[in-house]
């Protein structure tokens, strides 16, 4: 055999290697689509998935498949999509605790979601709350900088657990107010409210459907938000940056991944069907009555923004010296 032939059968060779995913990318998809969360049903995560999942199956014509995958703080759905085959059949729904603070906080979380999975698109937006017990007697974030300040370390903070975004957000808080208190980790935010109606603890800044039952009956009191605008479950409260503590701005976040290489077309399609799927006005109405806010875009715009939120987590981790084995 010439050269010539040899080189042509080992080309002709690798064509169907190539050929699945080249074809199902067109047309895609041409099959039910598995949409992994990484927690428990009947949660945030979950609600936002099945939500979602019903308008897809009208976009796209194919169903979509919620499957949960609870486990390792979340991080076991992820790692188990970006080891699905990168044809936008199996993809995940995840948010700002797998994705960006388990690396950060973790020192052998198994594998790498900044290179092990493809951002697709940004689905919700949920600022935070600061709220404390009736211990403090003011009504502001100056009042209650000052307030922590009078007796440095003396009053405690409640978070969701060790390397939660909860315990970090008190750590980027210390850091930026430039205040000092002890940090009591709790079992999760049920336990954390309750630690602040009881007294156990003095504040948090946690999750607003953590909390916004006791904030609306007057048992805890709302300072600020932590969003770059006023939510609408709190729109009174200030933004913590209206508040006056600069450079103090986050959210948490749920968006769509896939695997690492998964055709740029399939992803393209996704992100074109996940935004319209969250313009609906009765999926915004809903994901509000949880505290979320609709927040999508571009591929290109949700790469840079975990990439930031990457950064951002990383730096309050290394700054606050948490570390977990």
């Amino acid at each position: 055999m010439s050269v010539f032939n040899k080189n042509a059968a080992a080309l002709l060779a690798c064509i169907p290697l190539a050929l699945p995913l080249a074809a199902q990318a067109q047309g895609y998809p041409q099959r039910p689509v598995t949409l992994v969360v990484p927690f428990v049903a009947g949660g945030a995560f979950d609600v936002v998935a099945r939500l979602a999942a019903e308008r897809l199956r009208t976009e796209l014509g194919q169903q979509f498949i919620v499957e949960n995958k609870p486990g390792a703080g979340g991080t076991l759905g992820g790692r188990i999509v970006s080891q699905a085959r990168p044809d936008g059949y199996t993809i995940l729904l995840s948010g700002v605790g797998p994705i960006s603070i388990s690396p950060a906080v973790y020192k052998n979380l198994g594998y790498d979601p900044a290179k092990a999975l493809a951002p697709v698109v940004q689905l919700t937006s949920s600022p935070f709350v600061l709220a404390t017990s009736q211990a403090f007697p003011g009504s502001t974030v100056p009042e209650f900088i000052q307030f922590l300040n009078d007796k440095p370390g003396a009053y405690n903070y409640a978070s969701t657990g060790n390397g939660t975004l909860v315990h970090l957000a008190g750590e980027y808080f210390r850091h930026s107010a430039e205040v000092q208190f002890e940090h009591i980790p709790y079992a999760g935010g049920s336990q954390t409210a309750l630690a602040l109606l009881n007294g156990e603890a003095t504040f948090s800044i946690t999750n607003i459907p953590n909390v916004l039952p006791q904030i609306q009956a007057g048992k805890l009191k709302a300072l600020a938000t932590t969003g770059a605008r006023r939510p609408s479950a709190l729109p009174d409260l200030p933004t913590m940056t209206e508040a006056g503590v600069k450079d103090f701005e986050f959210s948490g976040w749920i968006g769509i991944f896939a695997p690492a290489g998964t055709p740029e077309d399939v992803i393209t399609t996704l992100n074109s069907a996940f935004n319209k799927a969250m313009s609906d006005p009765g999926m915004r109405e809903r994901l509000q009555q949880q505290g979320d806010e609709v927040a999508t875009g571009t591929v290109a715009q949700f790469k840079q923004f975990v990439a930031e939120s990457d950064a951002k987590w990383k730096a309050v981790a290394t700054q606050a010296q948490v570390s977990i084995d």
